[in-house]
């Protein structure tokens, strides 16, 4: 799996949305998604470029007022909305640019085209927003192939402001955008150059020196990316450990967290996209399948601690919520859904025994200390999400009912009969004191079993509660020290609220500033989001927490790409990054790329 080699990092995606299936761009001679796209036809003989100076028919962005992140001298972003080819916006050098577009007011949007110059972008979005200042992804384009470039927007998008929010471009110069194009219906938004145009091998940055075609990019929910969906299906098949109080615990070995992520992300594919398949020509779901069976199969399933352990098990009891609720789940035979059904139970029950408001232990299930539920947020993330995964397989009412009956007796004997002697093991130790623990209705915090959503807001309140700083100066370990991004940029979420909580927090070596441990947090929280969303349990309209959400996993996402140097009391100048540091322990090993690639799939074109 590709994030799995230190000698061979993943990709370095910047946030949101740095894949999308193959499918999702493809160079073509008529843009298939737009009625009358043509194609945009240079012939390269050493003269300049033939500039369009006419508005083209239903560009909306034609004359409308245009600014941008930086402007390089002798340019201006009007320059790529003045309905002429042969004038161009270009940036300084620099990474993430935004090129801004007033529509002047409210008005539906089908698609954009983009003539770009010699600095296209390799990746870049599409961003819109009802104020100029809240934005929300539309789609992304992960392998930008320059030229005339026409985008799609997903179905219904209506919106005042729209922009180019540019992330990687070829060249050294910086983004150039000779024209941005927006269109409301789909009608022949395309510019098109002479045929005789042609392009000069000295043209300026701001030239469109590219011959390249006219290519198409959609989003919507099936644009999982092909290199993921290879990563995730070539796996080794998932199995924890027998329980053991050795660190890493098997719930929080690397390893393991890499391989529920793979477990997860092949859900949710399945679920969303039936039908896909590796290139190897392995399907989504019979790779599935075989990790769902081999996790079952005895001896390999999470122990339900409900302690720590929850980096991964959450991970695993999203995949099996959206296993039961996906086309695997009438593949599996009587016994194997049943041995599914008790892995959720067995975790969820074990979420109720730590985060219930009326418990206080200082350890899980499984008896090996180490645990507060007042912990900082990467602990309380992974059994709270469990919790949230089990009352959606069950229904909060069928839940709330088994927690009342539970009793420990009788429930390790049903894992330990089923081989399930991971978990049988655990529930066995800890014994008939459970039982008072696990009965009460789930109450999290004041949120019931019937309050998904705001079990999720509090979540996510809680993991991003901070204003956003690039650098945090303090004493870690008896020594004074500043965490900081490695490269000594800012985040461009400076000053907005939402930061993750352990990027200023402390532990017993005092400063916490880590990418590490938000990334933990962020994980979960994220994992819980998409499995609501993709079996419609979550709600814009009630998500309170997204916008700090949103604000937080931008930031870390920047983090994670700049490389952030961190700090905590097992920590202490730690690069952490999304290029494979730390090479055993870092976001890549624990499936980041997956996850980012669902997040930019699922929820970074929700809205919210």
């Amino acid at each position: 799996m590709p994030f799995r080699s230190s000698s061979q990092p993943a990709p370095r995606p910047i946030a949101p949305a740095e894949r999308r299936r193959a499918r999702s761009l493809s160079v073509v001679a008529a843009a298939a998604s737009v009625a009358a796209a043509v194609t945009l036809t240079l012939t390269v003989s050493g003269g300049p470029v033939a500039a369009a100076s006419t508005a083209v028919p239903g560009d909306i962005a034609c004359g409308a007022a245009t600014t941008a992140t930086t402007t390089a001298t002798g340019s201006s972003p009007s320059n790529a909305t003045d309905c002429d080819t042969g004038t161009a916006w270009q940036s300084t050098p620099a990474t993430l640019q935004e090129l801004m577009v007033d529509l002047g007011s409210t008005q539906a949007v089908d698609h954009v085209t983009i003539v770009w110059g010699s600095g296209y972008g390799t990746s870049f979005k599409i961003r819109t927003s009802p104020d100029g200042t809240t934005w929300h992804t539309q789609t992304a384009v992960t392998a930008g192939t320059g030229g005339t470039e026409t985008v799609a927007l997903p179905a219904g998008v209506s919106t005042r402001w729209i922009e180019i929010y540019g992330e990687h471009y070829a060249g050294s110069a910086g983004f150039s955008v000779d024209e941005f194009e927006v269109f409301g219906t789909a009608g022949t938004p395309t510019t098109s150059a002479s045929p005789s145009a042609s392009a000069s091998a000295s043209a300026s940055p701001s030239s469109s020196a590219s011959a390249s075609p006219t290519s198409t990019s959609t989003g919507g929910a099936t644009g999982f990316s092909q290199a993921q969906i290879d990563a995730a299906v070539a796996e080794p098949l998932i199995a924890f450990a027998a329980p053991t109080s050795s660190v890493p615990r098997p719930g929080t070995n690397p390893t393991q967290i890499g391989q529920a992520a793979a477990l997860q992300y092949l859900a949710l594919v399945d679920k969303e996209d039936p039908g896909a398949a590796a290139t190897s020509g392995t399907t989504v779901d019979s790779a599935l399948l075989a990790q769902v069976r081999n996790l079952i199969a005895g001896g390999h399933e999470p122990d339900a601690d409900g302690g720590l352990e929850g980096w991964s098990h959450a991970l695993v009891a999203q995949a099996l919520l959206l296993v039961k609720n996906g086309p695997a789940w009438s593949e599996l035979t009587a016994t194997e859904q049943n041995k599914v059904a008790l892995v959720e139970q067995a975790m969820g029950y074990a979420g109720n025994y730590a985060y219930n408001d009326a418990s206080n232990f200082s350890s899980g299930i499984c008896g090996y200390g180490n645990f507060a539920k007042t912990n900082n947020p990467n602990y309380e993330d992974g059994y709270v999400s469990v919790e949230a995964a089990a009352i959606q397989f069950f229904g909060a009412s069928t839940w709330t009912q088994m927690l009342a009956s539970f009793d420990d007796s009788t429930f390790a004997s049903q894992l330990n009969a089923a081989g399930l002697t991971n978990a049988g093991g655990c529930f066995t130790t800890v014994g008939s004191a459970a039982n008072t623990a696990i009965q009460p209705p789930f109450v999290w915090k004041g949120h019931t079993a019937t309050d998904l959503m705001g079990i999720w807001n509090q979540e996510a309140a809680d993991t991003f509660d901070q204003t956003v700083t690039s650098s945090v100066t303090g004493t870690s370990n008896g020594a004074s020290v500043t965490a900081h991004i490695n490269d000594g940029t800012t985040s461009p979420e400076q000053g907005k609220l939402g930061m993750g909580h352990e990027f200023d927090s402390t532990d017993s070596g005092g400063l916490r500033s880590s990418a590490l441990y938000v990334f933990e947090g962020w994980m979960n929280v994220t994992g819980t989001r998409l499995a609501m969303s993709a079996l419609g349990n979550f709600s814009c309209t009630g998500a309170t927490s997204a916008a700090q959400y949103q604000v937080g996993s931008q930031d870390l996402m920047y983090k994670l790409h700049h490389g952030y140097i961190s700090y905590a009391a097992s920590q202490s100048g730690v690069l952490v990054d999304d290029a494979g540091d730390p090479s055993s322990d870092g976001p890549n090993t624990k499936g980041y790329q997956l996850d980012l690639d669902a997040y930019n799939t699922l929820i970074a074109t929700q809205g919210c």
